[in-house]
């Protein structure tokens, strides 16, 4: 059996460096032996920064997150609908992430896996029931490849009804798991039924649950524990980051930058900020 020892886990740090930089401090005055992340590092301004903050520490296991996924996609340029206006805003998206991410940056992203499974537990960027949904919702003729680019998953969020979150234990116990975590929805909760345990680990770098500060989970095996962690962080200075990325193109949209501020000074989604 393995020595129980403190395990953190994060998730969604979309490229707030400041953020990941406070919860990073964090994770290092617990000792925690291992740290676990969940996936969506990249998909905010200063990517590479963070994926330099994950990769300069000990023990750390990343798992692919929607915006990983997304930026790994090949071809994007000869995805059929990529001139609609969605596609083609996150097809520009990624290029930019791309433009400012290094080739050890892709070649570091393109060997973590979808999901990770580690003494009993279970970890998973959105659900296991997305996992399965992105293979059975790519139309017949779209190339396979083009999966995940197309596909974005709910998530498990604190409001399931109690027949959604039976199914998620029932499906645990089939695979005999006792530990379940996710992110996705930057909303932090944990849920248990008996031994079992569903634990969303929130988001460093864009909380949602209406308080703005980055949350991580602080797993204790001796005592079976877990602790959602909140901090402070240095958040005008992800605020000048911010107005300084002047080629961003979600900010060329308008009054969709002032929105995205307001949403880290708030936790409350960009979409209550626009005028």
């Amino acid at each position: 059996m393995p020595t129980p020892e403190k395990i953190a886990l994060l998730s969604d740090i979309h490229g707030n460096s400041p953020a990941l930089r406070a919860v990073l401090d964090d994770v290092a005055r617990q000792d925690c032996a291992r740290v676990f992340v969940l996936g969506d590092i990249i998909n905010g301004v200063d990517p590479h920064e963070c994926m330099e903050l994950l990769r300069s520490i000990g023990d750390v296991t990343c798992i692919l997150g929607n915006a990983e996924s997304g930026l790994l996609t090949p071809d994007l340029d000869l995805f059929p609908t990529h001139r609609e206006s969605m596609y083609a805003d996150l097809v520009r998206l990624f290029g930019w992430y791309r433009a400012h991410l290094t080739q050890v940056d892709l070649e570091w992203l393109r060997q973590l896996p979808a999901t990770w499974r580690w003494d009993g537990a279970y970890l998973v960027h959105d659900s296991p029931a997305d996992r399965v949904l992105v293979e059975e919702t790519c139309p017949p003729e779209i190339d396979g490849k083009y999966r995940e680019f197309i596909y974005h998953g709910k998530g498990i969020k604190p409001n399931l009804s109690d027949a959604e979150f039976a199914e998620i234990f029932a499906w645990m116990r089939s695979q005999h798991l006792s530990k379940m975590f996710c992110a996705h929805t930057h909303l932090p909760f944990y849920r248990r039924d008996g031994d079992r345990v569903i634990c969303n680990v929130g988001s460093v770098g864009i909380p949602l649950d209406g308080d703005p500060r980055p949350s991580w989970v602080l797993l204790d095996e001796m005592e079976s524990k877990i602790t959602i962690r909140r901090i402070d962080y240095a958040v005008d200075d992800y605020l000048a980051m911010i107005d300084q990325t002047t080629d961003y193109p979600d900010f060329s949209q308008p009054n969709f930058q002032r929105a995205y501020k307001k949403m880290l000074q708030t936790g409350v989604h960009w979409k209550a900020h626009l005028e």
